[in-house]
This record gives structure tokens, sequence and C-alpha cells, in this order.
């Protein structure tokens, strides 16, 4: 797999600099969890499962709030490539990486948060929790970097418009699984999110080593 060191070591130097991310968004999601209307109701006169959708709405909002924090300047990018001499194919794969270790911690403390503010809890075991957040993370880190290298759309907010749809369409498959589902149809669930992370990232590297 094309992947250089350098450029992960670069973009997570950058991105602990970068306090939109860790030091903004965050808090942010946690003050919309305190002052979420349910929570100001009964709690126990709600559904459990509304408490799960709501769960999944927050992860996507969370999620392209991440992605839009630093739009990618695509001719700047170009330039530092060349200048490095690296591919674009590297610098998707060791981007994709260095996004996934800044972005599972966040979103793993996001649900603690969701789940300790509201005294809710998925439906689904704690392993089967943990495989369907880090397939989350990794297929909507690989899904961001897509769009920003193949698209020159720099404005956040027509980002954020794109990119939901995606992220959404993501939630499908966690969805089921965090409602409560029987241990084989979960485990199905898991080899397509598995199978559609495979694909997503071998059709990306086809085409980036055909661009080279």
């Amino acid at each position: 797999m094309n992947m250089n060191k350098h450029i992960i070591k670069k973009e997570l130097l950058v991105e602990f600099k970068n306090s939109s991310s860790l030091f903004l968004i965050t808090p942010t999601m946690t003050v919309l969890i305190i002052i979420f209307p349910i929570l100001i109701e009964n709690r126990f006169a709600v559904d459990e499962d509304l408490f799960i959708v709501s769960h999944l709405l927050f992860l996507i909002i969370f999620s392209t709030l991440f992605a839009i924090r630093k739009p990618i300047i695509l001719e700047r990018l170009i330039r530092e490539l060349n200048f490095g001499n690296y591919k674009k194919i590297e610098f998707f794969n060791s981007k994709v990486v260095s996004e996934f270790i800044i972005f599972l911690p966040q979103i793993i403390i996001l649900n603690i948060l969701y789940s300790a503010f509201t005294n809710s809890s998925v439906n689904v075991s704690i392993v089967y929790f943990l495989f369907s957040i880090i397939f989350f993370a990794i297929n909507a880190s690989m899904i961001n970097i897509i769009f920003q290298i193949f698209t020159s759309f720099n404005n956040r907010f027509v980002q954020f418009i794109l990119i939901t749809p995606m992220y959404l369409a993501l939630s499908f498959f966690i969805g089921p699984l965090w409602l409560g589902l029987g241990q084989d149809i979960a485990n199905i669930y898991l080899l397509m999110y598995l199978g559609i992370t495979v694909l997503i990232f071998a059709v990306t590297n086809f085409f980036l080593e055909r661009a080279n």
C-alpha cells in the first residue's frame, strides 16, 4: 500500500495545531447534547429507540463538521505534492490514516458523552459497537478525502450539504445494529460494511494509480 510516514506525521502535527477540531467541534457537540430538548422533558416518557436515532443524527452532524473543518485547497495540494515529489495515492492513503487516528477517539468520546447525558445505550454488544464505529470512521475519512481531492468545492456550506447525505448512507448500516439484531444478521451487516470499506479503498487507489 502506497503510504508515506512523513505525510502522516505532517498531517498529525498540523491537526494538533488546528484547534477547530480538537477544541471547538467536540465541546460544541457536547453542548448540543446537553441542551437537547428531549433531556428537558421526562426522560422515561421517551422511547429508547428515539435516543438511538438521535444518537445517529448527532454522529452524522459531528462527522460532517469534522470533515469540513479545514477544506483542502486543491491547487495548493498539487503544488505541495509536486514540490515534495509525492503521488496523489500516497497523499490519499496517508491522509486517511491521519484522519482516522484523529477522528476515531473523538467519536468514541462523543458516543460516551451522549450515553452519559441521555442515560441511554445501544442494543448491541460492545464488540459490535466498536466495530461499527471503526468502520464508520474509516469510511467517513475516506469519503471526506475523496470528495475533497476529486472536486473543487471549497465553500464549507456546499461541502456540508453534499457530504451529509453520504454520511447518512453510511449510518444505514449502523442503525439496525444499534437497534438490536441477532448475532448472525449482525455479522452479515459487519461483513457488508467491511466489503464497502474495501471497495471504496480499492476503487479509489485504482483511479489514483491510473492518474499517476
